[in-house]
C-alpha cells in the first residue's frame, strides 16, 4: 500500500469525460459572462428574466408570476420593487379586480427588454461560435433530453427565486 507522502493528486489537463461536471463548469461560466455582457444594460440575468415574463403575460398578478417561476413571496416583492424603483415595470389596479395589481413594463422597461435580449442573441453567437452546421440545434436537442425530469420549470433558471447580489447598477 503505497503512503500518503507518495500519492499525488491528478493533474487536470482536460476536463474528465463526466456530462455532470462539463454540464456545471459550463453553467457557471456561462451565467458569469452573460450577467457581464448584460452589465451594460443595468441589469441581470434575474431581473430580464422576470422582465420577459411580464413582457409576455402583461397585467399578471406578481403572486401568480412568483408562482409561475417558482420564486418565493418575499423574494418576487423585492424584486418588482426594485424594478419598479428603477422605472422598468409598474403595478397597475385589475379592472375586473380591485384587490390585485397587475405588471406591466414600461417604456423604459420595454427598451430595456429589446436591448437586452439583442445582447443575449450576440452573447448566444458567441457562445456556440465553436459550433458547426446543425451542431448547435443537436445540442440544445441533447440537452432538453437530459432537462426532462430534472425540473418542473424548463423555462426558468433555478437561480431566479435566490437571493444573490444583483448586478452593478449603471
Amino acid at each position: 500500500m503505497p503512503d500518503e507522502s507518495s500519492i499525488q493528486p491528478p493533474v487536470a489537463e482536460s476536463a474528465p469525460n463526466s456530462v455532470g461536471f462539463l454540464i456545471s463548469q459550463l453553467g457557471f461560466f456561462s451565467s458569469k459572462r452573460f450577467a457581464e455582457a448584460l452589465a451594460p444594460v443595468g441589469i441581470g440575468p434575474k431581473e430580464f428574466l422576470l422582465l420577459r415574463f411580464v413582457a409576455a403575460s402583461a397585467g399578471q398578478s406578481q403572486q401568480a408570476l412568483a408562482q409561475r417561476l417558482d420564486v418565493p413571496p418575499s423574494r418576487m416583492v423585492a424584486l418588482v420593487d426594485d424594478l419598479e424603483e428603477r422605472g422598468l415595470l409598474e403595478r397597475r389596479l385589475d379592472p375586473d379586480d380591485r384587490r390585485v395589481r397587475g405588471l406591466h413594463l414600461t417604456e423604459k422597461g420595454k427598451e430595456t427588454v429589446e436591448r437586452a435580449a439583442t445582447v443575449a442573441v450576440d452573447y448566444e453567437t458567441k457562445l456556440c461560435s465553436s459550433l458547426q452546421g446543425g451542431e448547435r440545434d443537436q445540442l440544445i436537442d441533447l440537452l432538453r433530453k437530459i432537462q426532462q425530469g430534472q425540473t418542473d420549470l424548463p423555462g426558468v433558471h433555478p437561480g431566479l427565486g435566490q437571493d444573490h447580489p444583483g448586478p452593478p447598477r449603471v
